[in-house]
């Protein structure tokens, strides 16, 4: 028995025609060149439509089924119909008289999702559960009840428009419009399909696997083709849109690919020099401050910043040093800085320490 056309749509050669259907409006939403950009994918729905001339009428299956007849199955098909016109029928892409309809698109979903800093760094995998528009699995998506199919509208003859004529001044004016019977599907459901009441498609709970980029900031968004909402009687499914908010973090802010901190250091570490550590997003690091720093100076540590989103050089991550003055020194302490200041030539008038002050200058000028 012939087999091809079967595996072509993914049904097994004693489906009933339902099934075929089924499969047809699947595999052709997937590959419809309209909507898939993958390498291949007009041949491959070729394929599936060529399958389905044959498979979708009852006298040429059961020829394909007894003698493997491809042409006699196919006879007259190249010539009178475009594998897209198959499509059209289904999906309602062109009326009966030639006028244009665009597939129906499904609207799009849109999902909130934060990331931190780290996500920002290395990239986020993460499923979400989303409600969306699905198509309903009891009926396919066609509306009709399982074991019926949807019937031509006798209104407009399955055009899914209607012309109405009337006469003016100078002859006749025809006007077009939607059909009011079958709302423009060009077909029309006497058994409603019990699970989605005629409409053919149902709210469903979907898992679906979200990837944000390296690099990504606050307030960009993610589109994922295909995953929003499915319209009713088929067509093109709207997109997923994942609108991306980064938490602020308790250490860095962020400039574009930069990360900035602020970092305290002591009065004798900013004028002897010191090593310290400096946290970043990936662990310490020991940085040497060199001596002398001043309030305000900064330390850049490159390639510690955040990658680009679309990829290359990671930007560098500033430590801006605030020289801390120290409080509440103990006699010692102010003794001692006192000294220092002498021996610097500085000269200072505490307001609560001018004797001490004059007691150690005396000493460091012989004089006591």
């Amino acid at each position: 028995m012939p087999r091809e056309y079967y595996r072509a749509l993914g049904v097994s050669p004693g489906c009933s025609q339902e099934e075929i259907r089924r499969a047809y409006r699947r595999l052709a939403r997937r590959y419809h060149p309209d909507v898939c950009r993958e390498e291949g994918a007009e041949e491959r729905f070729k394929e599936i439509s060529k399958a389905y001339a044959v498979l979708s009428d009852p006298e040429k299956r059961r020829r394909y089924d007894r003698y493997g007849d491809e042409n006699g199955g196919l006879a007259g098909f190249g010539a009178t119909t475009d594998f897209f016109d198959l499509f059209d029928q289904l999906f309602g892409g062109f009326n009966g008289h030639g006028v244009h309809r665009e597939p129906a698109r499904g609207a799009d979903l849109h999902y909130e999702m934060a990331i931190d800093l780290h996500g920002v760094l290395q990239g986020v995998e993460a499923e979400v559960e989303v409600t969306r528009q699905a198509e309903c699995e009891t009926c396919g998506g066609s509306g009709a009840a399982p074991g019926s199919s949807p019937t031509t509208c006798p209104l407009c003859g399955g055009t899914g428009q209607v012309s109405q004529s009337r006469q003016v001044l100078f002859g006749a004016m025809i006007t077009t419009g939607t059909c009011p019977q079958c709302g423009g599907r060009g077909s029309v459901i006497t058994e409603p399909c019990p699970e989605c009441g005629g409409h053919g498609v149902v709210n469903a709970r979907q898992k679906v696997l979200v990837t944000i980029p390296p690099g990504i900031s606050d307030g960009q968004a993610i589109r994922m083709a295909g995953h929003g909402h499915v319209p009713e009687g088929g067509g093109i499914p709207g997109d997923l849109i994942i609108h991306v908010h980064v938490e602020p973090h308790e250490l860095f802010a962020r400039r574009n690919q930069d990360l900035l901190m602020e970092l305290d250091i002591t009065f004798a570490q900013a004028a002897l020099g010191d090593t310290i550590t400096v946290p970043t997003l990936e662990g310490d690091v020991e940085v040497t401050i060199p001596p002398g720093t001043q309030h305000g100076d900064s330390i850049k540590l490159a390639g510690k910043g955040l990658p680009p989103l679309h990829g290359g050089r990671r930007g560098q991550q500033i430590v801006s040093l605030r020289v801390v003055t120290p409080r509440n020194l103990d006699e010692d302490q102010r003794r001692l800085l006192m000294e220092f200041a002498l021996r610097r030539g500085e000269r200072i008038q505490p307001p609560d320490g001018s004797s001490l002050f004059d007691r150690i200058r005396q000493v460091l000028s012989g004089e006591g």
